[in-house]
């Protein structure tokens, strides 16, 4: 059975005081919610009407500004622990479980005035996170401006507030051990959640979650939206316990704890090294690294939770001290001591689990490797440079530390402090499986394994990146390398550029994906800039109006708006209006989908496309509708592809004669042209014509030169019955008179007895058979099954009931045929289509002679065509 999942969505809905049912329609197949500028203030009651649907937490701020939520769809199981509103409006923190497994919910807007609001949420989160800690939100700023942000943003970030914004941003996901889930899931793309007029399009929604736990993290996408400005950020998480067998150990104590770590510190004769001490590392660091982690149900291979050690901390920090100074000296080698064991994911092979106490020092490792990286790298562009992204395939791999070698030994000299923490990376890190040297005349340095869930793994990876992308450009004279979490950006100058290229190919590289954003200015002109559609260009391609779908009760195709649309496309609402031109109307104005404050009828669909006009939509419709009917056409009766070959006209034949078939060859149609194509269609129309002409005078010879026969199965009933009903009904005025006819029990007995005696041969031929009996096509094509379009509704009518019960005499089920009536009416246009042709040519109407080469029995489209009883 597959993993249970959690659908969420983040998304700055700009208010909920406008169009707030169809804001609420867009959510309709997330599990939880977070909003950002609610505008609900004192009295405000824009989220009430929806509590029976929702569990509803949110802030209370000013009607016009700011404003958070969480929304937690009822028929999730749910339970509640607690919640935290900010009272200046900008979040909402919910600690709760969903289907059993601990969470920590946090919807936040980050505006640009703030500045302390990350802070002290980083504070609260560090203390009082449990489970799995899930974060979406406006941030309003961008990670990295080169790819979340359009289009060629290689100068520098002018806005005071925007580098401040950033800043806190980038403290508040280290201090949380925090990834950019939808960057990580997409390390190349370029999408944006911000379109709004005159303002830059940028990436300033995410979801995130701590690094530890990306392994839950399932798909993560950026959502069309119907509304402007800000566009939804979905997230799927799996909801499965990280190892639902895996028990804590019930360590309550510090001595329990040495107990157990006492290997730890002791040297191979036994003897304590406890007494060692330095200052390679401080309290500050310790107790920020172990803030850092996250309380959830992750493994352990010793079985300690986190929780142990932030309860612990004061009494601890002595210990981790000296278990880093045991490291810093050398005396201590962590795979021989298992200190870098790990324990696997059983739902995801790639995922490591690591000891907590090894997990605090490598994040202060990884912290100060970071740092460093980001010192040496500039915050924009040179000017008029071009720019190369280079960015990794994978987070878990195998990785030698030469790569590392010459940045390393930069350091030597330069940064001792640097160099020893390479060092002990170095021994921190678990070693690749060993390779055989046997045959080799010199040592092979072992690889080191880069682990999903180290907290290293990120950092050097940036690392590798930035070392790739000295190579590549290492020997030019004038280069930048700027470090972005997830991505380095390499500037050189235009002329430079073919040169990085052509480096790029020459290196067969699986590791890293290398793309070029920006071939820069030479002379003021610009080369070339990756997506520089206007913004214009590129909303529309996003803000499509209108859709083309087909009802799949009726069969219809029909042009909807595109708000009306579930989120997979596989519903649509309908409106309830009898009035064709009131749906009509209501398609044009995109409306809200609901009457009286009530949604509509949901209709299951079958998505063909959008459109950004409705008139292109229209067009839409209609090509879709002829393609429907060439293949309703081709699949009737041919087996083959055929070709229509042009021979001489027929003489004209006497009444009492049969017209030969039209005939046709097999051949491949491949290189027809267009007008042969409809030449072959039109013939297809002909023959089925001619093969229904042909039935009705087989017919009549059958009953002039036949003995009379006892009445069978399908004898028509009596022409006095037949009188006395009025049918076909021709007109909207007979059908309203047989409607009040059909009211009158004793009527409506006479309408059943001669309708079920019509007969025919299955479900398709009865139902057929009845419904010429019962309607003209010119007016049938005034009617669908439900009455959608600008068509009047055939299941309201009275009539039809009566035709259900005709049918059952002839043991045709409801269910076939409501299923029968529906194609009927559907496939009307096609039959007038063939019908006026004929009509229009008169009896002397000719019709070309071809070779019939394959019309076969088993073909069930064309057994009503050759029923020799049809009138």
């Amino acid at each position: 059975m597959a993993s249970p999942t959690i659908n969420f969505i983040t998304w700055n809905v700009n208010g909920l005081k406008q169009n707030r049912d169809q804001k609420f329609q867009e959510l309709q197949n997330a599990d939880i919610v977070f909003l950002q500028e609610t505008h609900i203030g004192t009295g405000d009651e824009h989220l009430e009407d929806y509590k029976d649907e929702w569990y509803i937490y949110f802030t209370k701020y000013t009607s016009c500004s700011k404003g958070t939520a969480i929304l937690v769809r009822r028929r999730l199981e749910f339970e509640h622990i607690s919640d935290e509103k900010d009272n200046c409006g900008t979040y909402v923190v919910l600690k709760c479980k969903l289907k059993g497994q601990p969470y920590t919910l946090v919807s936040v807007y980050n505006h640009e005035t703030d500045t302390r609001t990350l802070d002290k949420l980083s504070s609260y989160l560090q203390s009082m996170t449990t489970g799995l800690l899930v974060i979406g939100g406006d941030f309003n700023t961008v990670l990295n401006p080169f790819i979340d942000k359009k289009c060629n943003t290689s100068k520098k970030i002018k806005n005071g507030n925007q580098r401040k914004l950033l800043l806190f941003v980038k403290k508040f996901m280290k201090s949380l051990q925090l990834v950019d889930v939808w960057r990580r899931k997409n390390p190349i793309k370029q999408d944006y959640t911000y379109y709004i007029k005159d303002s830059p399009v940028s990436r300033l929604d995410y979801f995130f979650v701590p690094e530890e736990c990306m392994w839950r993290v399932r798909s993560c996408d950026i959502r069309n939206s119907e509304r402007p400005d800000h566009w939804p950020v979905s997230l799927e998480i799996n909801n499965i316990p990280t190892m639902p067998f895996q028990k804590y150990r019930q360590i309550k104590t510090i001595f329990q704890w040495l107990n157990l770590k006492q290997h730890l510190f002791t040297d191979e004769a036994g003897s304590s090294l406890g007494e060692e001490s330095s200052q390679a590392v401080s309290e500050v660091d310790i107790f920020s690294a172990v803030n850092s982690l996250q309380v959830s149900d992750t493994p352990r291979p010793d079985g300690i939770p986190v929780s142990f050690y932030k309860d612990n901390i004061q009494d601890l920090i002595q210990y981790i001290k000296m278990l880093y100074d045991r490291i810093h000296s050398g005396a201590f080698n962590c795979s021989e001591k298992h200190f870098n064991e790990t324990v696997k994911s059983p739902h995801d092979n790639s995922q490591h689990f690591f000891n907590v106490d090894y997990l605090i020092i490598a994040t202060i490792l990884a912290k100060r490797l970071g740092d460093y990286l980001e010192s040496q790298s500039k915050d924009h562009a040179p000017k008029d440079s071009a720019t190369v992204m280079i960015t990794p395939k994978t987070f878990c791999t195998e990785m030698r530390l030469s790569h590392f070698q010459d940045e390393i030994e930069k350091q030597k000299r330069s940064n001792p402090n640097l160099y020893q923490d390479f060092l002990i990376v170095k021994n921190l890190l678990r070693d690749a499986p060993e390779v055989d040297t046997e045959s080799v005349a010199v040592s092979i340095e072992r690889d080191k394994l880069l682990d999903q869930g180290c907290p290293l793994t990120p950092v050097l990876i940036m690392l590798a990146l930035k070392c790739f992308g000295s190579a590549l450009a290492g020997h030019l004279k004038r280069h930048d390398i700027l470090v972005f979490k997830d991505s380095v950006i390499l500037c050189i100058q235009p002329e430079d550029l073919e040169k990085v290229l052509a480096a790029v190919r020459e290196r067969a590289n699986e590791v890293f994906y290398i793309e070029e954003l920006y071939r820069g200015n030479v002379n003021d002109k610009q080369l070339k800039c990756l997506g520089n559609e206007s913004m214009a260009e590129d909303c529309n391609k996003r803000l499509t109006m209108y859709a083309v779908v087909t009802l799949q009760d009726s069969d219809e195709v029909m042009v909807v708006a595109s708000n009306w649309l579930s989120l997979d496309k596989k519903q649509c609402y309908w409106p309830p209006f009898k009035s064709p031109d009131k749906c009509t109307e209501a398609v044009q104005n995109r409306i809200k989908a609901e009457t009286g404050g009530k949604p509509w009828e949901k209709l299951n669909i079958s998505f063909h496309r959008e459109c950004v006009t409705f008139e292109k939509a229209k067009e839409g419709q209609k090509e879709i509708k002829e393609q429907k009917e060439r293949s309703y056409l081709l699949a009737t009766g041919f087996s083959g592809i055929l070709k229509r070959q042009r021979l001489e006209s027929t003489q004209g034949m006497s009444n009492n004669q049969l017209q030969p078939l039209p005939a046709v060859t097999p051949a491949s149609t491949s290189k027809m042209s267009t007008d042969d194509k409809d030449e072959l269609l039109q013939m297809l129309r002909d023959i089925k014509s001619t093969v229904q002409e042909n039935s009705a005078m087989l017919k009549k010879l059958l009953k002039d030169n036949t003995v009379s026969e006892a009445p069978s199965s399908t004898s028509v009933p009596s022409k006095d019955i037949k009188a006395n009903l009025k049918l076909p009904l021709r007109t909207f005025e007979d059908v309203a008179r047989t409607e009040r006819e059909l009211n009158t029990a004793t009527i409506r007995k006479k309408y059943v007895k001669y309708l079920s005696g019509i007969g025919g041969f299955g479900p398709k031929d009865v139902v057929k058979n009845i419904m010429q009996k019962v309607i003209t096509d010119d007016l049938a094509k005034e009617f669908n099954w439900q009455g959608r379009g600008d068509k009047r509704p055939f299941s309201h009518l009275i009539l039809t009931d009566v035709i259900r019960d005709a049918a059952l005499k002839r043991s045709v089920n409801r269910v076939e045929c409501e299923t029968e009536i529906k194609k009927y009416l559907s496939y009307t246009a096609d039959r007038l289509s063939r019908k006026r042709p004929r009509e229009q040519g008169g009896p002397g109407h000719e019709i070309p002679n071809v070779i019939f080469t394959s019309l076969t029995d088993n073909q069930p489209e064309m057994e009503s065509s050759w029923n020799f009883f049809d009138e």
